[in-house]
């Protein structure tokens, strides 16, 4: 068989592919527009400003040709191709929220589906605090906050707590702090936060609660004595806080708040070891506060032989008990001490002068012990150490003040010593000292 081929036929089929070129030509961009996608978008996020460089993954035939990166309908700064069918484009600057992506073939004009890229607001920025201080205690402080990037979705913390706040413009807040937070010295840390769209935290600015400045404009103290026990005193003045400390001679000692103007503050006896002036200051900690002016508490040397307790009958002829104070050359009638109804003698008295013992039948003509304490002019019963029907009596006392040792006939009518604690309360007998058959008493006892 032999096939003849006639050109006049063949001609029609060759001069058709031209045109099936140009139709699979124009029907691929509809194809591609319609299946082109962006896979992945990585970050999906970047701030307001721009400048983030954003990978793009797309499937689908949109990549053939020359393309364009939109961000919200704003062209990307920068692309590049890194494959065959991912890109990398430079996010143009927008604003906060969400932002269609799309890719577009310039040459077709097809565009893929979006996807989505945040944009993220800055962080909030403080630059100043109006006050940046105050006093402590401060009532219905307004404080404003300077910066920028404030937005209606802004919160505050001042310390750890939240404070409602007052968004006045973009660079300027307003917030009324609690009095609770004002109570104490301390030093608050100021910051902004912006939680939508996730705006992040500012800086932090320092606002401080300050103490006040301590002054001393008096001292309330009893006579002190090189080698005396401890003392309590008073300093009155201005500016005392509940941390505020007295020193004496520089160091602290054991302090107590009563009010602003008012401390109560012991003196140890190692601070009195020695006669002089010791300076009293008082110290405040920061942030303020700071030392106090001084002033001067006077520690005398002992006068030798000061205090002389005996006993006269020069009221009615009855026996009482009086003190003299030989440095002042005053003469103390004790009237708290003394029973205007019995007899009161026998007084024994302690180194400083403010405790002394004595003997006294004023309840039915019984022989007890009572101690008259000369500093808060009160006077002890002493009803621990005390026997209801036997005869207590003969007392002596320490130099301390703290023991009293006596005499009592409670054992079988015989007198023996016996030894009473002031600060415990206990009384005990002397075993070691008294003797069975004998009458032991009229003791006296050391510091």
């Amino acid at each position: 068989m032999r096939l003849t081929f006639h050109a006049s036929r063949l001609t029609p089929h060759v001069s058709r592919l031209p045109c099936l070129f140009l139709a699979l030509w124009l029907h691929l961009p509809a194809t591609a527009a319609a299946q082109s996608r962006i896979v992945t978008l990585s970050p999906e996020k970047g701030p307001t400003g721009g400048g983030t460089v954003v990978s793009i993954e797309v499937e689908g035939g949109v990549v053939l040709g020359p393309l364009r990166v939109e961000f919200g309908g704003r062209p990307a700064d920068v692309l590049r191709r890194t494959g065959l069918s991912t890109l990398e484009a430079v996010a143009p600057p927008g604003v906060p929220g969400p932002a269609p992506v799309q890719v577009v073939n310039e040459l077709w004009g097809a565009v893929t589906s979006p996807a989505v890229f945040t944009y993220i607001p800055p962080p909030p920025r403080l630059v100043r605090l109006d006050p940046p201080a105050v006093p402590v205690g401060t009532q219905g402080l307004v404080l404003s906050i300077e910066g920028e990037h404030f937005a209606a979705t802004s919160s505050l913390r001042i310390g750890e707590a939240p404070v409602p706040v007052t968004v006045v413009s973009p660079q300027r807040l307003q917030a009324r702090i609690p009095a609770p937070l004002l109570a104490r010295a301390r030093i608050l840390e100021v910051r902004v936060s912006d939680a939508a769209l996730g705006g992040g935290t500012s800086n932090g600015l320092s606002l401080s609660v300050t103490n006040p400045a301590p002054e001393v404009t008096a001292m309330e103290a009893p006579p002190l004595l090189a080698g005396g026990p401890a003392t309590a005193f008073t300093v009155r003045g201005r500016g005392f806080r509940p941390e505020s400390l007295v020193h004496v001679a520089g160091t602290a000692v054991t302090t107590r708040f009563q009010t602003g103007e008012e401390l109560t503050a012991v003196i140890p006896p190692a601070l009195l070891a020695q006669a002089g002036d010791a300076p009293v200051t008082v110290v405040t900690p920061g942030p303020g506060g700071g030392t106090s002016n001084a002033e001067d508490l006077t520690v005398r040397a002992p006068f030798p032989g000061r205090f002389l307790a005996f006993t006269s009958n020069r009221r009615g002829g009855r026996n009482h008990i009086y003190l003299l104070d030989r440095e002042a050359g005053r003469l103390d009638p004790l009237e708290e001490a003394n029973s205007a109804n019995g007899n009161d003698g026998y007084p024994s008295i302690s180194a400083d002068g403010r405790f002394i013992v004595f003997q006294s039948d004023r309840h039915r003509g019984q022989a007890d012990v009572f101690l008259f304490d000369r500093e808060t002019r009160t006077l002890d019963p002493l009803p621990e150490l005390n026997h209801p029907t036997a005869f207590d009596g003969f007392p002596h006392i320490s130099a301390d003040g703290r023991f009293v040792v006596f005499e009592s006939d409670r054992l079988n009518g015989r007198p023996k010593i016996f030894l009473f604690d002031t600060q415990t309360r206990v009384r005990s007998e002397l075993g070691q000292a008294n003797e069975a058959t004998a009458d032991d008493g009229l003791a006296a006892i050391s510091n």
